[in-house]
């Protein structure tokens, strides 16, 4: 666990109060210690802790005598589990990374997170955010959260290699399907897929469900409305299984990590991959801008004539605990994060996308740009994938079995019977 130190003048200030109060025999209130507040976040990434470390260290220069903020993280996969555990101990920290969706829920259920409508009207956060992120952070008509980084899913694909094959963006799904079977037939990988940890093949599931079927349905289906032995979520994972099939993923596509599969994108073996914005982290390399080859993005494009949904999601997101007895000062520095200098400054340290409004986008590529403008644009939340809209317990449970699935080791009608059989044993049957 990574953790931020004390400041030296927080230090000296707490022993000078000290040597007053000896002196003076405890009467002296001339000088008080400042409100300290712990910040618990995960760094998925190197860049992550860096920012963190810019968060905390700008803080302290102007508020630290007032406000001193300390900060302790773990990696992405380590949060997953030592989230729980911190929450839950006597000394729980006063600000934390939260997952949205299913997660924030679990937690919001167990009465760790603090309402922060109140802080929402006071420091006007509604309008200074992305409208999707403010949508998802309210949970009845409350408001648990504050997104500090939105995401979206889309198809990026090499601009190079469409030129090379002769391929024009698609607009439909018979399209796209057309142009991966043209890049398998020369050659090329169709999708890169890197689905060694699971989470990645459900970006592609929900978004041929959702674009398939209708975000109703998927609504439907998360919200504990329509079981996942339903038919349409059976022919989703089907299609996937086609995919599969076909060979329009890389060979050993759940033997390698997303990291890792840099290097064939890089080295031009796939011509798309439907991923994450957060991606851009890895896009970029070294370079300020993206990307590091010539690439682009465009929306999992209509199936079945429906006009099609681009996921718009909050990767990252702050809460505040219940149970902290400093939720004003802890408000404050949760201001500060989503500050125009703080969001404007995530983007050289960090990556995309902020979640301010206000953030200056004009270093960003204007590839890039334009995709922060679809996400601001979407007007609200659309839909995230099902490891962030369900618990933990049932997403780990469908990862698993889509894995199984691409791998051949068993049926759609399997797999969504083992993830039903796990949401019935968390949620019950449905009514």
């Amino acid at each position: 666990m990574t953790k931020h130190s004390f400041s030296r003048r927080a230090l000296l200030a707490t022993f000078f109060i000290g040597a007053v109060s000896a002196v003076t025999g405890g009467l002296s209130t001339a000088i008080a210690a400042p409100i300290e507040i712990r910040y618990f976040y995960r760094a998925p990434w190197p860049s992550s802790e860096i920012y963190a470390n810019y968060l905390i260290d700008e803080w302290n220069k102007k508020n630290g005598e007032r406000i001193h903020v300390t900060g302790a993280s773990v990696d992405g996969e380590t949060y997953k589990t030592k989230q729980t555990i911190e929450l839950a101990s006597s000394n729980p920290p006063d600000v934390f990374y939260s997952w949205e969706g299913g997660r924030a829920a679990e937690i919001i259920k167990n009465g760790f997170a603090a309402d922060l409508t109140p802080y929402y009207e006071k420091y006007g956060w509604v309008k200074q955010l992305v409208p999707a992120g403010v949508t998802l952070a309210t949970f009845g008509d409350q408001k648990y959260f504050v997104p500090t980084e939105i995401g979206a899913s889309v198809v990026w694909y090499r601009k190079d290699l469409y030129e090379k094959l002769g391929l024009r963006v698609p607009t439909t799904w018979d399209e796209l399907m057309a142009n991966a079977e043209a890049a398998k037939k020369a050659g090329y990988w169709p999708f890169m897929l890197a689905n060694q940890k699971k989470w990645p093949s459900q970006f592609m599931w929900s978004a041929i469900l959702v674009n398939k079927f209708g975000l109703d349905t998927y609504d439907g289906l998360i919200g504990n409305k329509i079981p996942w032995t339903d038919s349409r979520a059976v022919e989703t994972t089907k299609i996937m299984a086609d995919l599969a099939k076909k060979g329009y993923f890389e060979p050993s596509f759940n033997s390698i990590d997303v990291g890792p599969a840099m290097v064939p994108w890089s080295q031009g073996k796939a011509v798309h991959w439907y991923q994450g914005s957060f991606n851009l982290g890895r896009f970029r390399g070294d370079k300020p801008q993206c990307c590091v080859v010539p690439m682009d993005y465009f929306a999992l494009p209509a199936i079945d004539g429906k006009k099609p949904v681009m996921s718009v999601f909050a990767e990252d997101t702050i809460m505040i605990h219940a149970k902290s007895a400093n939720k004003d000062a802890a408000a404050e520095f949760v201001n500060w994060m989503i500050s125009k200098p703080a969001m404007t400054q995530k983007l050289a340290i960090d990556k995309p996308f902020p979640s301010s409004l206000e953030a200056d986008l004009s270093s960003l590529s204007a590839m890039e740009q334009r995709l922060a403008k679809d996400m601001a644009n979407a007007g609200s939340f659309t839909f995230m994938h099902v490891d962030h809209a369900t618990p933990p317990a049932i997403s780990d449970r469908f990862l698993d079995a889509v894995q199984g699935v691409l791998a051949g080791a068993m049926s759609p009608e399997e797999a969504m019977k083992t993830t039903e059989q796990e949401a019935i044993r968390i949620r019950g049957k449905l009514q």
